[in-house]
């Protein structure tokens, strides 16, 4: 039993540790910089083509090409949180004892040890000194609050007493950004649709794993237009859209580069374009009997060959394979058999390898269309990560800016003169005590010339 306990007190120490508050601080540095470096949302087969098969492995494996949403990267922010809210626990209760001690008695002994005191001697009663002191305190720096229970006249004055709780606004809205993030993490995704023109969908593949998710609603690409420089480079990609909830449509707006369209919690961004496949013409001769049939095979469509229980279909395009130029991948369906397919160069037409079993193939003609490649992101945290974000800097603004400033004023009836008073006077500042340096030696000027008037 006191061995469990033994270990809850290491673990509650650890967690509590401002080193490893820092650790972690850094540890996301450092992932925020791999996550730049490295793109984001790339598949293993993209990561094969870049690296090497060895760091391809790695990467895949440690989620560095999806870090925001690995499981070790949500935990280090669970874990950053647990340390500030017991950082937190730990020490807020020492603050708001400092917050509510009031001083109950003050001597001139006590406020000689300050590095900011003065000594002035008033050549008048303690009670017109204290009337003037008041009056002077609270035009320069703050009301004086009597201290009961004092030999003489004792009084205090502050200014900015609640700045010590504003280290914990920080770390409240630091709280807030990392909850946004874990939101964001764990129930946002990020993936991306192709849309060909003209086409309507609802679903987007996810950026790692190859998974696919089902939006609440439809988007279809009404039209995509794409100009280019003179050199040949793309200088604008354009792409209509249309948002269809429950069978209406709710928006239509264009998007390009850098000015998405959201929808819903769902934004989509304009990330790319190519050409799609629409479908192909094609001349099938049999080997074994000569027929020769021409055929029109829309993409990824079943088409049955006349005269003949077999079936055809397209089912990939890629406009440069394997520096060959265009070629489509055919399948030919047997009742009985197993589907059997090939890729057929386009380009090359007498290619001796374009053929399926016992039919020679040739595609005679290929139309195209034109597709939007949409990258679709749904964050439900951003709020929280804007609000934290704002909230955290207008903190540090206050922390830096904002101090504890105090006055000790003590008064008593002189003994070297009649009809005179002793005052000692005395500040601290919690920070930035250059500042109130100079701003305690003001009141203490003013002091000597509006409690002596006439030795100006």
């Amino acid at each position: 039993m006191q061995q469990k306990k033994g270990l809850l007190d290491i673990l509650y120490q650890n967690l509590s540790s401002m080193r490893l508050t820092v650790s972690l601080f850094l540890t996301l540095a450092v992932c925020s910089i791999l996550g730049t470096l490295l793109p984001q949302g790339t598949s293993l087969e993209e990561l094969q083509r870049r690296y090497s098969p060895t760091l391809s492995w790695w990467i895949d494996t440690l989620g560095l090409n999806d870090l925001y949403r690995a499981g070790w990267f949500r935990t280090i922010l669970l874990l950053l949180c647990v340390n500030l809210i017991i950082c937190t626990m730990q020490r807020l209760p020492k603050t708001l004892k400092l917050l509510q001690h009031r001083d109950e008695l003050i001597s001139p002994e006590r406020l000689e040890k300050f590095n900011c005191h003065i000594e002035i001697t008033a050549h008048r009663p303690l009670d017109a000194t204290r009337v003037q002191l008041t009056k002077i305190v609270a035009e320069e720096f703050a009301p004086l609050q009597p201290l009961p229970n004092s030999d003489a006249f004792g009084a205090v004055a502050e200014r900015g007493r609640w700045s010590r709780l504003m280290v914990y606004v920080i770390h409240f809205n630091v709280l807030v950004i990392l909850v946004g993030a874990l939101l964001g993490s764990i129930f946002g995704f990020k993936g991306f649709m192709n849309l060909a023109e003209g086409e309507t969908s609802d679903e987007v593949m996810l950026a790692k794993g190859m998974q696919a998710i089902t939006l609440p609603f439809q988007i279809r690409c009404n039209d995509f237009a794409v100009s280019f420089y003179d050199n040949g480079a793309p200088k604008e990609y354009r792409s209509d859209l249309t948002i269809i909830d429950k069978g209406q449509e709710v928006v239509t707006q264009s998007i390009l580069v850098n000015d998405p369209l959201s929808y819903d919690g769902v934004t989509f961004y304009q990330a790319s374009y190519g050409s799609i496949l629409k479908r192909v013409e094609v001349e099938l001769q049999d080997r074994d009997t000569g027929a020769l049939q021409r055929l029109t095979l829309p993409y990824r469509e079943v088409v049955p060959i006349p005269g003949t229980q077999d079936e055809i279909e397209v089912m990939q395009y890629q406009e440069n394979f394997s520096s060959f130029g265009q070629a489509a991948a055919i399948v030919l369906l047997k009742e009985g058999q197993q589907p059997t397919g090939s890729w057929i160069l386009i380009d090359m037409p007498e290619f001796h390898g374009n053929r399926i079993q016992n039919y020679r193939v040739k595609v005679s003609n290929v139309e195209k269309g034109q597709y939007t490649g949409l990258q679709v992101k749904q964050d439900p945290g951003v709020w929280f990560v804007y609000i934290g974000f704002i909230g955290m800097l207008m903190g540090i603004g206050m922390t830096f800016y904002t101090s504890h400033r105090k006055l000790w004023v003590w008064a008593s009836p002189g003994k070297s003169r009649e009809n005179s008073t002793t005052v000692f006077m005395a500040g601290r500042t919690n920070k930035n005590s250059l500042a109130f340096e100079q701003e305690f030696n003001r009141l203490c000027a003013r002091l000597q010339d509006d409690l002596n008037p006439k030795q100006k």
